[in-house]
């Protein structure tokens, strides 16, 4: 596998392939995707960090070759977003980094203090979020969350057990979802609580494939600098469970998910024509694959120029520069995801800092 040369500020993207019985292929020095014969998308391969594999998608075997000699992360999920799997050429080859990972891991001191700023890094960019939307409204109910917030952030450093800490990030992003609907400027598009396992209304399905896209980004950069993502702080080890991509994400989810999802549906990028309800159409008229268990398992579903729509927004708010303080440079998001991760594994090695990333 050739190594790729990666840094924060270098201009890469995530392919995503979601039209339903496309292929992946490469011709020349790009990654193709074909439908019926045709190029739908073309992207020249060097640019690639990741390809997103979305549903009944193909790949030819020129393509997986290319994919696993240069060491391109292949995830390949659901129609929906769901997780399926990765196409892996070789593992991360720091095993001294990985190996001293799991030791300071072992030692609770260490644990409970990167869970606790993962924890206060969700809850302060919480507080940015509802700040932000609610500059002109001045509404008191948000004002008064506002303060609440801040006030469970500032019990973190009193608790003693990961119980305490899960209770403070538990409290805090019900009190935060509890605000957050009131900042859908939709007439049709309406939202009262947080709901996964399926979601059950637009604007949990756009949260939780906003998550899901996020989670993908941060296994990337997490597999890049070489660590176990299954091994993390904050979420519990698990069977499957990307724990330290989770730990991670949490100061990002409100940054690049949830301000985002209010802008798709605010802007009116995303409306109620882009959602539907299995049971309203017949089974010939679904242009993705599983079409049969969905009927159970999603009472409604983004269709695929929404899809469409939102996958693009996510890619751009990846690319979108921000102020990164700890440096003083403006990078893409995606580079702050990658000197997040950098962060952590200085913590690991040599007790380097970590900070949580704060949107200003």
């Amino acid at each position: 596998m050739r190594a790729r040369e990666r840094g924060p500020g270098r201009s890469v993207a995530i392919l995503y392939v979601t039209d339903q019985g496309a292929s992946l292929a490469k011709r020349g020095n790009q990654l193709v995707v074909l439908k019926q014969g045709k190029i739908i998308q073309a992207i020249h391969a060097f640019k690639v960090e990741q390809v997103a594999i979305m549903g009944n998608i193909s790949i030819t075997p020129s393509a997986i070759t290319f994919l696993l000699e240069e060491g391109i992360d292949t995830v390949f999920l659901s129609y929906h977003g769901k997780y399926k799997g990765r196409l892996v050429s070789q593992q991360g080859k720091n095993i001294e980094l990985r190996r001293k990972q799991f030791q300071r891991v072992d030692d609770p001191k260490f644990r409970f203090a990167a869970a606790k700023e993962f924890v206060r890094g969700k809850l302060t960019n919480c507080r940015v979020v509802l700040r932000r939307q609610n500059q002109t409204a001045h509404d008191p109910d948000v004002i008064a969350t506002l303060s609440r917030i801040r006030r469970f952030a500032s019990q973190l450093e009193e608790c003693t057990s990961h119980e305490q800490i899960m209770g403070i990030e538990g409290i805090g992003a019900a009190a935060y979802f509890g605000c957050y609907g009131r900042f859908i400027r939709s007439q049709d598009i309406t939202f009262t609580a947080r709901n996964r396992r399926p979601p059950k209304d637009p604007v949990n399905v756009l949260l939780s494939l906003g998550y899901t896209l996020l989670a993908n980004a941060i296994h990337t950069q997490v597999n890049i600098v070489g660590l176990d993502p299954y091994l993390g702080c904050l979420h519990s080890t698990e069977y499957g469970r990307p724990s330290l991509v989770l730990d991670l994400m949490e100061e990002f989810r409100p940054v690049l998910v949830d301000a985002l999802v209010l802008y798709a549906i605010n802007r009116g990028v995303i409306q109620t024509k882009h959602f539907f309800r299995p049971e309203e159409r017949e089974p010939a008229a679904f242009d993705f694959a599983e079409t049969e268990p969905l009927r159970d398992e999603y009472p409604i579903v983004l269709t695929h120029e929404g899809m469409k729509r939102f996958v693009t927004l996510f890619e751009e708010r990846l690319n979108a520069r921000v102020l990164y303080e700890p440096s003083g440079k403006r990078l893409m998001y995606r580079g702050v995801l990658l000197e997040q991760v950098r962060r952590f594994a200085a913590l690991v090695t040599d007790d380097s800092p970590y900070r949580c990333f704060i949107m200003r």
